[in-house]
């Protein structure tokens, strides 16, 4: 070999040089890509969950193919389905869509009825598969220390109820001496049975109604819970039907007594001598308060008067107009009954007698865009409840 081949077959090569060190970097990057890939998509897949569960999307998983986020779960409505499509496209994603797998429901949840009795906890509801059955069997066992009454049922085209509520409704059930029972359906929760006292009463709807909201956004409380009579050892009345969740679109005016169709023959005297206490006067509250007015509470001694003679047992509702949050609203609504509520039974109304329920600014009776519209829906109305 020639010395002048030599020194051409040594001589360094520049392009090829500068080629195989980028494929070299390209390579190790690759190698990188992968080995975090798999915590990339992860991390992706916990913010995607975690913001369509924040959405309402409780029962719903997100997994991550490449960049996009695919949703499977149950849902009860279309909506909802969508609103969680939506919420599962987070920083990182390139796009999101509904999966395969996913499940709409056809028919509403059905209620949810948890009952203590006997010392022990009785359980209703229909759930849509065996898994959802199984758990709300487990959360009430575990409640119970292990026995279980009831039924569930499974209807595959039903809604889930709130079976993440469980565990606290039983702890709040079981948190005031007596026999009683909540049910759920849709956001309201309806208190039924008795309690010892006036103070055990309120406190245990209190409870019921933290434990629902925590798995109900919204959800309102139904008081139907009687204070036990003096000395008798047994609730007066408990478990009356929850009339206010029986109430249509269209509500009596302010301090009228609304008949359900289903008072007895025997308190027909009564709820006639408490429409004609009503006959013509509202009882109204001003903006934003639930202190009676001097007009009101001369309303209200002639409603105590008709009930002290008979025995109709009656719900007071609340209402507010439009003004403020909803959930302000509710509490207010609430407070304007309960004042009501108090008033009867300090004019000698026997407190068995008297219910107190919130509805909110659901049920207007005037026009929420003029202020006389507005006042007349800031009110109270009294509705006869069904003997058992």
């Amino acid at each position: 070999m020639s010395p002048s081949l030599a020194a051409r077959l040594h001589r360094p090569r520049p392009v090829a040089f500068a080629v195989s060190l980028v494929l070299a970097w390209l390579l190790l990057a690759l190698i990188a890509f992968a080995l975090r890939r798999g915590p990339i998509q992860d991390d992706l897949a916990a913010r995607a969950t975690a913001a369509v569960r924040a959405a309402g999307g409780v029962h719903a998983q997100v997994r991550i193919e490449g960049r996009e986020a695919i949703v499977s779960g149950r849902f009860p409505n279309a909506a909802a389905a969508e609103q969680a499509r939506v919420s599962a496209a987070v920083s990182g994603t390139t796009s999101a869509r509904l999966g395969g797998d996913v499940v709409i429901a056809t028919r509403p949840a059905k209620p949810l009825v948890l009952a203590v009795a006997g010392g022990g906890l009785a359980v209703t509801a229909t759930v849509p598969d065996g898994a959802s059955r199984a758990a709300l069997l487990a959360a009430v066992a575990d409640a119970a220390g292990g026995t279980v009454r009831g039924q569930v049922l499974v209807d595959p085209a039903a809604v889930e109820p709130p079976v993440e509520a469980v565990a606290a409704l039983a702890t709040a059930l079981r948190g005031v001496a007596g026999e009683h029972s909540a049910t759920v359906s849709g956001t309201t929760v309806a208190l039924t049975g008795g309690a010892p006292d006036e103070a055990a009463r309120r406190r245990l709807g209190a409870a019921v109604l933290a434990a629902t909201s925590a798995a109900v956004p919204g959800a309102t409380l139904a008081n139907h819970v009687a204070v036990t009579r003096a000395g008798s050892g047994s609730a007066a009345r408990p478990g009356r039907a929850p009339a206010a969740s029986q109430q249509s679109g269209s509500s009596a005016p302010g301090g009228t007594a609304t008949d359900s169709g289903t008072t007895a023959t025997g308190s027909s005297g009564t709820l006639a001598a408490v429409r004609a206490a009503l006959d013509g006067h509202g009882v109204t509250f001003p903006v934003a308060g639930a202190r009676l007015t001097p007009s009101a509470r001369a309303c209200l001694d002639k409603v105590a008067e008709a009930l002290r003679g008979g025995d109709l047992a009656v719900l007071v509702g609340g209402h507010t107009d439009i003004s403020g949050p909803p959930a302000l609203n509710q509490a207010l609504s609430l407070n304007r009954a309960q004042t009501a509520a108090d008033y009867l039974t300090g004019r000698g109304v026997p407190a068995d007698l008297v219910r107190a329920a919130g509805f909110g600014a659901r049920e207007p009776i005037g026009n929420n865009r003029t202020p006389q519209g507005r006042a007349a829906n800031r009110r109270i109305e009294i509705i006869p409840l069904p003997s058992r």
